[in-house]
């Protein structure tokens, strides 16, 4: 289903503990026995679209331009490229039209424009096919060095050939590598606003010729390339510089592209002397972020310095620099010595880069890196981002964790969501729940249990933007409807992104998946325990759906799924870490009943993708025949396709799958909390309309669901986190203020008003009435005799209190027996319901002044009760 994280340096984008299980009251649904989309259709072994592909399709690219044309491009692990112009109904090799390929010659990349997350389709039908002809370096390292590279402005229909080879045409793609004589690192990146300007980053041919370790001649530099007519010339920016930039690092469009001009962002050496010492640091302070308009050819701006890598979000631009930067170009060359560049902060612009502010951070610890999660795309800066901590402890640095922190609304202040999350790989098992806002999963490693992470993980969710975790409730019967049944705590734990991106086929395993087009609809693999296994004989699928509050387990073993037809329809296969298959399953009432499609020949099945922007009624399976090898001894890659519009049964008969009635078929449905009686999530009641689950009918691909409406809550416990700097200790507890922090440090703090219940409201919610929710009273950060630190905060808020309880005393006895008895002996029934609601209130502020609180919400789990504070 296309789950895949792609790395970038030390920044990442586009993923708990032993807790109490509170009373969840959602138990798990069960199937019944006269499910009424048991199909009685029977159908003929599927014969595959494409054989003898020689190796595995490891990277499948399904393409819709906004005018509705579609191409689908199928690469192979061996450099093969297969193009369908049916939906996969059949295939063409397309490496007989690209000249220079054979022999060593291999694609490695299908390069597309930028694609619109919203409506999936392409901005342009420019495509690159990157080659890669693999050679040994001086120390015997293989890389792709190709000179070859193909082009084409209409999705592949024609091919611009690579520049050097006979009758090329009229016009040719010419590889900057030729020009340089070194090879090309990373990939070409076409600008999105305009496809033809391309930027690629290209070593030095000195550096290949030696040993990179050893040279300090600064030959080991970098050089980007750009194109302002899609390949057929180049301009190297270290010339057009006048090498004002001696090597570049880090490079992309920048987010705003002014008057057409080519807005370039880089992280660049600016001193050759520095390129050679480059060594000395794990961050470089002589690394600098900086942008230009003019290809370089004026002096550039810097917009940071010390700025090692960069990424950009829309128009969001994270960078990470050292921390103590300042200091350094500040001190001595005798000083400098003393400098390691081991700490590093993470600077935020939500304006395109124009302006940068630092993101504050609560654990003073080393920082590896980050990940980047910003799933809302019309809310500036990250909803959160995942430190990857360089801890003291041997243990804790060794292993594969990283800690959750959740943004406020600036993107500047960060409350600590969760500790050790499982960080393996460069992947974050953490992920949200598509098409409902705040509702999020996460994997963590138990405290404790960090010498032998893989033994303890587990599975946790949150209804209120990780403010609150809890367990699943796991289903009470399997696939076959018999009772589970689990020695010691019995909670579901579920795979996330780890558990695909790393590793081999032979180990994966499904992740958490759910798509906007089937609200409160969530499929995973995992097991019932109480911890996750990655043993795939116990390893199940389980589905919800109502966002994860109860589950089914819909089929025994792990299976690889995809949703079509905006949920209507669900494919899935065993998974190839349990063996072959010999059968591919579909469902059209959400899992509750399976028919089987068998197959021609028992294939190890890889993934499942769908059209993207169609019907959703076209699938393409994909894997490895299980039989047949290729000459070289590999596994014969294999695709099947299954169009759902034009299947027949075993009988000739058409699928049966009827249109759905708008009137009958559709059901109303409020996503909840469990244990919450409001059925608020963030500050939100939602209705929804959605398919019911036994219809059994297709949905109109112009179907769109017009019944969501939204209103607008009471603001309470699930609208409230603590702020930061601070953290709960126990339950549903009160926010305290972390040890040794001083709020004055974070300079989004300074001047601003810090409540004196030391919570904030959550990014995002929507609730109603915030003062009920963060308590009375707050103070100025960085003002004279402010609470900047905890033991002056605990001094001044007790002075406080106690000259407050002096001034109310004596009015508060006279009263106090009266509101004793009115809760008491529940007077209220007695009285008209205009008093009886005043009464209510003054009860509440009474039992706010006692310091009586309302119970936890079942199921609330606070994210930071377990942390000792040595572990800060």
């Amino acid at each position: 289903a296309g789950r895949r994280v792609t790395s970038r340096g030390a920044m990442i984008h586009t993923m708990n503990r032993a807790a109490v299980l509170f009373a969840v009251l959602t138990l798990a649904s069960v199937w019944h026995a006269d499910a009424a989309c048991a199909s009685s259709q029977t159908f003929a072994k599927l014969q595959p679209s494409q054989t003898g592909l020689g190796t595995d399709p490891y990277e499948v690219e399904w393409i819709t331009t906004q005018s509705g044309k579609t191409k689908l491009f199928v690469l192979t692990e061996k450099g093969k490229v297969y193009a369908s112009n049916t939906n996969g109904a059949s295939f063409v090799l397309v490496n007989p039209q690209l000249k220079g390929t054979g022999g060593d010659m291999d694609v490695a990349r299908v390069l597309t424009s930028r694609t619109d997350s919203a409506t999936g389709h392409v901005q342009s039908e420019h495509l690159i096919l990157q080659g890669c002809q693999l050679e040994a370096d001086a120390s015997g390292y293989q890389r792709c060095t190709s000179k070859y590279h193909w082009a084409s402005r209409d999705l592949g229909d024609t091919w611009i050939q690579p520049c050097g080879l006979e009758d090329t045409g009229a016009e040719c793609f010419k590889s900057p590598s030729t020009i340089a004589g070194g090879h090309i690192e990373g990939s070409f990146h076409m600008n999105p606003h305009n496809p033809e300007q391309v930027l690629v980053r290209v070593t030095r041919k000195s550096c290949d010729d030696r040993d990179f370790v050893t040279s300090a001649d600064g030959s080991c530099g970098h050089d980007l390339f750009y194109s302002p007519d899609f390949g057929k010339s180049w301009v190297n920016l270290v010339d057009n510089s006048q090498h004002r930039v001696v090597s570049f690092l880090d490079f992309n469009w920048a987010p705003d592209q002014v008057d057409g001009k080519p807005g370039i962002m880089a992280t660049v050496y600016e001193d050759l002397e520095h390129l050679k010492q480059r060594a000395g640091y794990n961050w470089d302070y002589n690394v600098h972020f900086v942008y230009s308009t003019d290809l370089f050819a004026s002096a550039h701006q810097t917009l940071m310095r010390c700025g090692n890598v960069f990424q950009t979000l829309g128009k969001d631009v994270y960078v990470a620099k050292n921390a103590d930067c300042e200091a350094f170009h500040g001190a001595s060359e005798d000083e400098r010595d003393g400098f390691v560049g081991g700490q590093v902060e993470l600077q935020l612009s939500i304006d395109g880069g124009k302006n940068f502010a630092r993101a504050c951070f609560p654990v003073s610890v080393a920082d590896n890196g980050y990940t980047i999660f910003d799933y809302r795309d019309d809310v500036s800066g990250p909803d959160f981002i995942v430190v990857d901590h360089d801890e003291e402890d041997e243990v804790a640095r060794a292993a594969p964790i990283g800690n959750i922190y959740s943004s406020d609304k600036s993107g500047q202040l960060y409350s600590l969501s969760m500790r050790r999350a499982l960080y393996l790989g460069g992947a974050v098992d953490f992920t949200n729940v598509e098409g409902i806002p705040g509702i999020y999963f996460a994997n963590q490693v138990a405290s404790g249990a960090l010498g032998d992470p893989a033994e303890f993980i587990q599975t946790r969710i949150s209804y209120n933007n990780g403010g609150a975790w809890q367990p699943l409730v796991p289903p009470s019967v399997d696939a076959t409807r018999k009772p589970i049944v689990c020695a010691g705590v019995c909670q579901l734990h579920l795979h996330g992104a780890s558990s695909w991106d790393v590793g081999t086929w032979e180990t994966r395993l499904g992740s958490v998946y759910s798509q906007r087009n089937a609200p409160g609809v969530v499929i995973a693999t995992g097991n019932v325990a109480n911890a996750l296994s990655f043993d795939p004989r116990v390893v199940n699928t389980y589905l919800s759906r109502d966002s994860g509050a109860s589950w089914d387990e819909i089929l025994q073993g792990p299976h690889i799924y995809e949703f079509g037809n905006k949920g209507g329809l669900i494919v899935a296969a065993k998974m190839s870490s349990l063996g072959p298959a010999n059968k591919i399953q579909f469902s059209k009432d959400e899992g509750e009943t399976w028919t089987d499609l068998p197959l021609a020949r028992e294939m190890n099945v890889h993934n499942i993708r769908v059209d993207p922007v169609g019907d959703g009624l076209v699938f393409l399976v994909h894997g490895t025949d299980s039989v047949e090898v290729s000459g070289d001894g590999d596994p014969d890659g294999v695709v099947y396709t299954i169009d759902f519009a034009s299947l027949k049964d075993s009988n000739n008969a058409p699928f049966t799958f009827p249109k759905c009635d708008t009137a009958g078929d559709y059901e109303i449905w409020n996503p909840t909390v469990p244990g919450d009686s409001d059925g608020c999530i963030l500050g939100k009641k939602y209705t929804m309309e959605r398919r019911k689950r036994d219809s059994c009918c297709l949905n109109d691909n112009d179907y769109e669901r017009t019944k969501t409406t939204e209103t607008n809550c009471a603001c309470g416990a699930y609208d409230v986190e603590c702020q930061y700097g601070a953290e709960r200790q126990v339950e549903f507890g009160e926010c305290d203020r972390m040890p040794n922090i001083e709020l004055d440090k974070c300079p989004a703090l300074v001047g601003q008003q810090y409540p004196n219940s030391n919570k904030r409201m959550i990014a995002g919610t929507s609730c109603v009435g915030d003062r009920d929710a963060l308590g009375v009273g707050s103070f100025t950060v960085g003002a004279p005799g402010a609470k900047n630190k905890k033991d002056d905060g605990e001094k001044n808020a007790m002075s406080a209190a106690t000259r407050a309880f002096l001034v109310i005393l004596s009015l508060f006895a006279a009263v106090a027996a009266f509101i004793w008895a009115y809760g008491k002996f529940k007077l209220g029934q007695y009285m008209p319901e205009q008093v009886r609601h005043v009464m209510d209130q003054i009860r509440d502020r009474v039992d706010e002044a006692l310091g009586r609180r309302n119970p936890a919400p079942a199921g609330y789990f606070e994210p930071l009760g377990d942390f000792d504070n040595e572990e800060l």
